[in-house]
């Protein structure tokens, strides 16, 4: 890493914080080039007859009055000044600690890796005199790997790979390395467990997981009254009366009695086998034996949908949290949580949900194994389903009618691991269809499927964000059409472009994944409208919206669309998950536009993006207790 030069940190602080009024980069550049290192004890010192010698007297008040009030950040710039290294570290490290943040870097700057990167935190290190075999370097390192496998969504990683792990990056020999992993188990930078090893945080959450889904399947095959008191007698007498055209399957209605009658269950299925259908049983189940549902799911849209289903209310995970939080939620023993799209839970969401939910509440959660995993790291859904001892129903019969729309079945192909054929795409043809095209013209392609599609809804998803068929390019090139069109645009909007909000915004009921469509301008901002609501969205917060000719499969799962258009590519993450998942947010139709034997061969290979280091399994409740406690 390059030195920063001497007075770089003082010059880029003093310009660009807004305290120091009237002084810009000339400015703080002409101030250290008059004064250099003296700068720093002019301005602590608040010698204001010297600070005069090239600024105006009221200036040079305001310059020491600013500076008085950034103590703590002022010191951290004059010490790392000092050691040539970046000020976004030193900002980060006053974030961190506040006025003690000098102190608690020169005492170990390895604490910072939680902010910032090891080659940052490592070259501070040896600015401040760290020897490269210092215990505190050799615990981070491993520390740093362990945090860079979770950014790779793996929460898990072998002791042999680790080891060789440490050794590159610390450019010792194996055995060094050993020891580095030794200390880091004796600071409890990392967690051994199944011959491998966990950062503790990751740690904690997967034991803790995994102790409150063990003792919620002890308490269903123990003596507790309020679930004994639901016999099986009791589920059907209820399916008689809410189902009296019998039009629920047999595995339907074994998966309505495995949810009331347990404390923590899983119900899966992929397309069209009816798993709707079997949640709205399930709701009214729930609430006609006196239970208090909420139903959740993590993109917006899907609760949007599964309230529409089941007639009940529903509400995002995030919302949820925050009303249980907040306190304006309250849950008990007769509490059901159902988790629709569960396959999306990272492992810090399902944690949230788990830590709030009541140990004698229960918990549903419903999902499609064969979709994506979630954004965030870990792997939950798609690891407890290996769990005998998990109450699980698997909804394999299809139900949506094949001759309407054919996706079902071609779903399960794909399932399967099956590259399935898909006739040649035509505007009166639903279902599958592919519109072959090379990848140069793919976007042309898609502008005239949308073309045929004008009147109906369709949804552009792709597996990638760069290249000439990936998302930013498509979304560029459809809002120029509409720029082009003359109508008014800003901001890199223009009226009529869709669009999709990309965090959770509790005041304005937005959350990640939200689509809407501009509908004008006022002022600097860009006016909205979302599920029938305006918003105005100023220029600072401009960044939390985006385009949506073609949003990325990941933030559609849990949403669906009448039509979809899918760009295929033989790129490294088009595998079965990514196209199955795409192909299951349609409706009616799904067409896939570019390279057939990509399809063939993402079908085929087996899904990379579920290939994740993970640890969470049930374990005996000895030792899941015995994991909590030490390392709490």
């Amino acid at each position: 890493m390059t030195k920063m030069p001497r007075g770089h940190h003082i010059v880029e602080f003093l310009a660009s914080r807004p305290e120091f009024v009237g002084v810009g980069k000339a400015t703080a550049q002409r101030l250290w080039e008059t004064f250099g290192p003296d700068l720093y004890t002019i301005l602590g010192d608040g010698d204001l007859h010297r600070l005069s010698e090239q600024l105006d007297r009221n200036h040079a008040a305001i310059v020491v009055e600013a500076w008085r009030n950034q103590q703590a950040l002022a010191d951290c710039v004059v010490f790392f000044d000092e050691q040539r290294v970046e000020l976004n570290v030193a900002r980060k490290a006053v974030a961190f600690w506040g006025d003690e943040a000098v102190s608690k870097m020169k005492d170990n700057p390895y604490r910072l890796l939680t902010v910032c990167t090891w080659p940052q935190v490592d070259r501070v290190a040896t600015a401040l005199g760290v020897s490269g075999s210092d215990p505190r370097r050799f615990v981070a390192a491993v520390e740093s790997i362990l945090y860079d496998r979770l950014d790779r969504k793996h929460t898990w990683c072998g002791g042999s790979v680790l080891v060789g792990l440490v050794a590159r990056r610390l450019c010792v020999s194996e055995e060094d390395a050993l020891t580095a992993v030794e200390l880091a188990v004796s600071d409890g930078a990392a967690v051994p467990i199944d011959g491998g090893f966990q950062p503790a945080g990751a740690a904690y959450m997967e034991r803790f997981i995994e102790a409150r889904i063990d003792a919620h399947v002890r308490r269903t095959v123990g003596n507790d009254l309020f679930l004994d008191g639901i016999r099986s007698e009791d589920v059907a007498s209820f399916l008689a009366r809410f189902d009296p055209s019998r039009s629920l399957t047999n595995e339907q209605c074994d998966a309505v009695g495995m949810a009331l009658q347990n404390a923590f269950s899983l119900l899966i299925g992929g397309a069209g086998v009816g798993k709707t259908t079997t949640l709205r049983a399930i709701n009214a189940g729930a609430r006609h034996f006196g239970m208090n549902v909420f139903q959740l799911a993590v993109a917006g849209r899907a609760a949007g949908r599964i309230a529409e289903a089941t007639g009940k209310p529903a509400q995002t995970v995030a919302s949820w949290l925050k009303g249980v939080a907040d306190g304006r939620i309250e849950l008990g023993r007769h509490t059901l949580v159902v988790v629709d799209e569960a396959s999306m839970l990272d492992l810090p969401t399902l944690y949230r949900i788990l830590f709030h939910l009541p140990e004698d509440a229960r918990c549903l959660l419903v999902g499609d194994t064969a979709q994506l995993p979630p954004i965030g790291f870990g792997l939950t859904l798609h690891r407890l389903v290996l769990e005998r001892r998990i109450p699980k129903t698997e909804l394999t019969r299809i139900l949506r009618a094949s001759e309407e729309s054919g996706i079902p079945r071609v779903s399960l192909a794909i399932r399967e691991g099956r590259a399935p054929r898909v006739p040649s795409y035509h505007s009166e043809r639903a279902g599958c269809t592919f519109a072959k095209a090379p990848e140069a013209r793919i976007v042309e392609t898609i502008e005239d499927i949308l073309h045929d599609l004008w009147s109906e809804e369709v949804q552009v998803l792709a597996a990638v964000y760069g290249g000439v068929a990936g998302i930013d390019f498509i979304n560029a090139h459809f809002h120029g059409l509409r720029t082009n069109a003359g109508f008014s645009a800003m901001n890199g909007f223009a009226e009529g472009d869709p669009c999709i909000w990309t965090v959770n915004d509790y005041d304005r009921h937005l959350w990640n994944g939200s689509m809407g469509v501009v509908d004008g301008f006022y002022g600097d901002s860009v006016v909205a409208v979302f599920d029938g609501k305006r918003h105005s969205i100023g220029a600072g917060e401009i960044q939390k919206l985006s385009l949506a000719y073609c949003i990325s499969v990941h933030k559609a799962q849990g949403s669906q669309f009448r039509n979809v258009v899918m760009p295929v590519l033989p790129t490294a993450n088009m595998d079965r998950a990514m196209i199955y998942t795409a192909i299951t947010r349609a409706i009616d139709r799904v067409i896939l536009v570019g390279s057939e034997g990509g399809f063939s061969r993402g079908v085929r290979s087996d899904p990379r993006s579920l290939d994740r280091d993970v640890s969470l399994r049930l374990r005996s409740n000895e030792t899941a207790a015995h994991s909590l406690s030490s390392e709490a």
